[in-house]
C-alpha cells in the first residue's frame, strides 16, 4: 500500500513539474490571455480589434530558464492540508484589500480570483507576499525569491508534514481583464486618492500593464509624482491628473518623456472625444502637432477609478511641440495659449497680453514662459501679433504673418467637431517659430466637442469659429471672424475641405468603431463607479446627456459627425460670410 501511495505522489509531482515547463518562447509576462485585442500604435488610425476579453484567464506555465524550488522526487505523499492562503494589503502595498485564495483539496489547487473590485496588479502578482496556514505541516513555495512568490510563473504551495511527506497545491490566478492597458498607481504611504492636490505633488509608484493589448510593452514599477490638473474639470467628481516620472519612459510606444496626463473625460460619456479629435488631427497635417490619447483602466491604491485617457502632456519637447528653447533673441521660437492664464494672480503684460483690437485676448506665454521671457521678446511677439491682426482685419497682406494652411486645417477641425470651448477662448495654442509665421496648433481639449456642450446651438447650423460681438458671447469676434470674410481664404478652405472631407470622416468612423469595441467591457466597469447615466455630467449638453447608454452615446457621436459634415457641404460654398 505504501508503494502505491509513493508511486501516486511521485506521479502527481512529476505531472505538475513537467506541466510547468514549456519552450522558451512561452509567455512569461502576461496573464496567459487566450483571446486578446489586436491594436496598432495609437499614432496610426488603422487600429483593429479581434475580440473582447471578459472571461477569467489563467497564469501561464513557467519557462525552462526560470528557477524553481522542487521537492525531492522520492518524497512520500504528505498528509498536511492547506487551510488558508491570502494576499494581504499589509504586506502588498498596491492592494486595496486582502484577497484570499479558494482552496480545493480534491483538485490540489489554490485559486486567486481577481476582478475590478478585487484587483492586484502584475507587479504585485509577480512578487507576492503570501500568508498561509496549514494543518499538520509546514509551508513553502516554488517560484519564491526572498519571501516573494511569482504567481505569474506557475508557482505551487508545498505542505510538508513531520515525516517529510509533501503535498503540492498548484497556485492558479484567474483575472477578469478587458482590452485596455491598465495603469496602476500606488501613492506614498498613508496618502489616499482623495488627498491628491492640484498644486502640490504626491509621491507615487506607476506601472503600465499592456498584457491585454498586442503591440505595446508593459512598464514595471516606476517612481514619480502625481498631482491634479485642469480648471473646471478639477472641480468635478472624477478628477484628472498629471504624472511626472523620475526617469523618462516610453508609454504605449510614444517618445520617451517624464510628463504624462490622465484625462478623466467625466463629461464625455463616449470616453473617446479627445482620442477621436487627435486621430482626425493627424489627417490635417498642416497643424503644428496632434497629441496622442489612449483609453486605459486606472487603479489607484488598488481601487478602480474608471476609464481614463493616458496621453502626452502639452509641452515643448522632442516628439511633442518640437521648438527651440532657451534663446534670448527676440525672434526666437514661441508657444502661446489663448486663454491660458490662471484664474487669479496673473497680470496683463507679465503673464499674458491682448491685441489692441482684442481679437486675441489673454495670449499667455508658454515658451518662453513668463519667468524666462525677456522684455525684448515680449515686445517682439506682441508687436508681431498686432501686425498680423491688422492685416487680417484689412483682408490683405496677412499671408506674410500667418501660415494660412494651418489656419484652414484648424478651422475645418473645429467646425466639424463644433468645438466651442477652444475657439480663440481657451486651450487654443499657436506657435511662432524663428523667422517663420504664426501656425495654429497644437490642438487640445475636445471633451465638450462633437455635440456635447451646454453652450452649443442645438441645431448645429451655424459657424462656430466666427463668434459674436454680443455681450456675454461665449465665442467672441476673433481672427477667424475676419478670415471667413475673405474670399481668397474661403476659396482655400473650400479646396481643402473637398480634399480631406472623406478621409476625415473615414478616420472618424474607424476610430469610433475601434475604440467602442475596445471599451466594451471597461466602459461597464467605469459607469459602475461613476453612476451618471441620465445625469448631466460637467457641462454636458442636455440632449447628449439624454442618450443614457453607452451604445446610444456612440450612435449619437457618429450621427453628429455625419450631420455636421452634411451641413458644412452646404455652408462652405456660401462663404465668405
Amino acid at each position: 500500500m505504501r508503494k502505491i501511495s509513493l508511486f501516486l505522489a511521485i506521479t502527481f509531482l512529476l505531472g505538475i513539474l513537467s506541466g510547468c515547463r514549456t519552450e522558451n518562447n512561452a509567455p512569461t509576462d502576461s496573464a496567459g490571455i487566450t483571446d486578446t485585442t489586436s491594436a496598432t500604435n495609437p499614432s496610426s488610425s488603422a487600429i483593429t480589434t479581434t475580440g473582447t476579453v471578459s472571461e477569467p484567464v489563467t497564469t501561464p506555465p513557467v519557462t525552462d530558464d526560470e528557477p524553481i524550488t522542487e521537492p525531492p522526487l522520492t518524497a512520500p505523499e504528505g498528509t498536511g492540508v492547506l487551510e488558508d492562503l491570502t494576499l494581504t494589503a499589509a504586506d502588498n502595498p498596491a492592494l486595496a484589500q486582502d484577497i484570499s485564495f479558494t482552496v480545493n483539496e480534491d483538485a490540489r489547487t489554490a485559486t486567486l480570483t481577481l476582478d475590478y473590485q478585487t484587483y492586484a496588479d502584475l507587479a504585485t502578482l509577480s512578487a507576492a507576499r503570501l500568508t498561509a496556514t496549514a494543518k499538520g505541516g509546514s509551508i513553502s513555495f516554488t517560484q519564491a525569491t526572498a519571501g516573494r512568490v511569482d504567481l505569474m510563473k506557475g508557482a505551487a504551495c508545498l505542505v510538508t508534514d513531520e515525516s517529510g511527506g509533501v503535498k503540492p497545491y498548484k497556485l492558479v490566478v484567474n483575472r477578469t481583464v478587458y482590452q485596455l492597458p491598465i495603469v496602476n498607481i500606488t501613492l506614498a504611504d498613508g496618502v489616499s486618492v482623495d488627498q491628491i492636490d492640484r498644486n502640490l505633488t504626491t509621491e507615487m509608484t506607476f506601472s503600465l500593464d499592456c498584457s491585454t493589448v498586442e503591440g505595446y510593452e508593459s512598464v514595471g514599477n516606476a517612481d514619480g509624482t502625481i498631482r491634479g490638473r485642469g480648471n473646471s474639470t478639477w472641480l468635478w467628481d472624477k478628477k484628472p491628473y498629471k504624472i511626472k516620472l523620475d526617469e523618462k519612459e516610453s508609454l504605449l510606444g510614444l517618445n520617451d518623456n517624464r510628463d504624462w496626463i490622465l484625462l478623466a473625460n467625466y463629461a464625455d460619456k463616449s470616453l473617446i472625444r479627445n482620442t477621436l479629435a487627435y486621430e482626425m488631427g493627424r489627417v490635417l497635417d498642416n497643424l503644428v502637432w496632434s497629441p496622442h490619447s489612449y483609453p486605459v483602466d486606472l487603479f489607484v491604491n488598488g481601487e478602480y477609478r474608471g476609464v481614463y485617457a493616458l496621453g502626452e502632456h502639452m509641452e515643448v519637447a522632442n516628439g511633442r511641440v518640437d521648438i527651440e528653447e532657451g534663446s534670448l533673441e527676440p525672434d526666437t521660437d514661441y508657444l502661446l495659449e489663448i486663454g491660458g492664464m490662471a484664474p487669479t494672480g496673473d497680470i496683463n503684460g507679465v503673464h499674458y497680453f491682448h491685441t489692441d483690437g482684442r481679437l486675441v485676448r489673454f495670449a499667455t506665454f508658454k515658451s518662453p514662459d513668463h519667468e524666462t521671457i525677456t522684455e525684448a521678446q515680449k515686445a517682439f511677439i506682441t508687436d508681431y501679433f498686432q501686425k498680423a491682426e491688422n492685416a487680417i482685419k484689412k483682408g490683405e497682406g496677412y499671408e506674410a504673418y500667418i501660415d494660412v494652411d494651418s489656419f484652414v486645417d484648424w478651422i475645418i477641425l473645429h467646425e466639424l467637431s463644433y468645438n466651442v470651448d477652444s475657439c480663440f477662448r481657451r486651450s487654443c495654442f499657436l506657435v511662432k517659430e524663428k523667422g517663420g509665421k504664426i501656425r495654429m496648433g497644437p490642438i487640445w481639449d475636445f471633451d465638450l466637442a462633437f455635440g456635447n456642450f451646454s453652450r452649443d446651438n442645438k441645431n448645429y447650423d451655424n459657424w462656430v469659429t466666427i463668434g459674436s460681438n454680443e455681450d456675454g458671447a461665449y465665442v467672441q469676434y476673433n481672427w477667424c471672424t475676419y478670415l471667413l470674410r475673405d474670399e481668397e481664404f474661403c476659396d482655400r478652405l473650400a479646396e481643402r475641405w473637398e480634399e480631406v472631407r472623406d478621409r476625415l470622416l473615414s478616420v472618424a468612423d474607424q476610430t469610433i468603431d475601434t475604440y467602442a469595441a475596445l471599451l466594451d467591457g471597461s466602459q461597464q466597469e467605469n459607469f459602475r463607479v461613476w453612476q451618471i447615466w441620465g445625469v448631466r455630467a460637467g457641462y454636458q449638453s442636455k440632449w447628449c446627456s439624454a442618450e443614457n447608454t453607452y451604445e446610444k452615446q456612440i450612435v449619437y457621436l457618429k450621427n453628429f459627425l455625419k450631420n455636421r459634415a452634411a451641413w458644412m457641404d452646404k455652408a462652405i460654398p456660401k462663404l465668405p460670410t
